[in-house]
């Protein structure tokens, strides 16, 4: 597929989408948003991939929803709900819940690492909520704004971010709408670390690439999986699909090559399978 507002691009079992309208602060619109669907989908069908990257050209990682888009709305010339609900056929098991827009990453079946090189705001402070890992630049800024914009917490953010970073942080964020900086960012534990901006990108590819040779991709498939159903799970069926899931790999290639490899002592070669 030919994109124009991202690049794609795959190596050493890692996809790197980039939002590429860096003159807009990779602002969003209904054409990013297809195509970045269109890529992390084509990224989950890639047996050479096995670790996702979702970052930003320029100086920053996403200012939030195109303003032609909000102009739109107030005119009367755009859809207000566009956009906003919908399903999206992803993997048979996932349940409902995790269907819906922007949610639905978290039924990508492989790790989705948000590179934030830059600015997130609005929607683009929501996306990276629903990857697996939060890594920022130095240079990083955060804001939800919503509230300063006469919207509310949207695509699940009132859900999703108490989970994350506790309800009396997330009810700061969201009422406020502040701008903070990475390093308060690492403090509440809304990103997991925070680089240095030289190099940035570079460093992020190498954790994604680790991630993708030395542990098995099935098992990351399936932890990945337990991890978000069990946060609408009782403690009693997340222990029974544990057990099931425990079961189901002992016959898999890699979990037979995941003793061999310690028994050899030798590096992993894991098939995903």
């Amino acid at each position: 597929m030919d994109y124009e507002q991202i690049t794609y691009r795959v190596a050493n079992f890692v996809a790197t989408i980039t939002l590429n309208r860096p003159d807009k602060l990779n602002a969003w619109t209904q054409k990013m948003d297809e195509e970045v669907t269109a890529a992390l989908r084509a990224a989950s069908s890639d047996e050479l991939v096995r670790v996702i990257i979702l970052t930003g050209a320029g100086k920053g990682f996403c200012a939030g929803a195109d303003m032609s888009l909000l102009s739109a709305v107030i005119a009367g010339t755009g859809n207000s709900r566009a956009g906003l609900t919908g399903d999206f056929p992803v993997d048979g098991e996932a349940r409902a819940d995790f269907r819906k827009k922007h949610a639905w990453l978290l039924s990508v079946p492989k790790p989705i690492i948000a590179a934030i090189n830059g600015p997130a705001v609005g929607l683009g402070f929501i996306i990276p909520l629903y990857c697996d890992f939060r890594i920022a630049s130095e240079k990083a800024r955060f804001s939800v704004i919503f509230s300063k914009r006469g919207l509310v917490a949207e695509y699940g953010l009132a859900w999703i971010l108490p989970r994350l970073v506790g309800l009396g942080n997330a009810i700061e964020l969201m009422y406020t709408s502040k701008m903070i900086e990475s390093q308060e960012a690492l403090r509440i534990g809304l990103v997991s670390r925070v680089l240095p901006e030289e190099n940035f990108l570079p460093a992020v590819q190498e954790f994604a690439r680790e991630l993708a040779t030395t542990v098995s991709p099935r098992s990351l498939r399936v932890i990945k999986r337990q991890v978000y159903t069990g946060l609408l799970q009782s403690l009693g069926e997340a222990f029974d699909l544990a057990t099931e899931e425990m079961k189901g790999s002992f016959g898999t290639e890699d979990f037979k090559e995941g003793v061999a490899h310690f028994l050899e002592k030798r590096a992993a070669a894991f098939t995903g399978r």
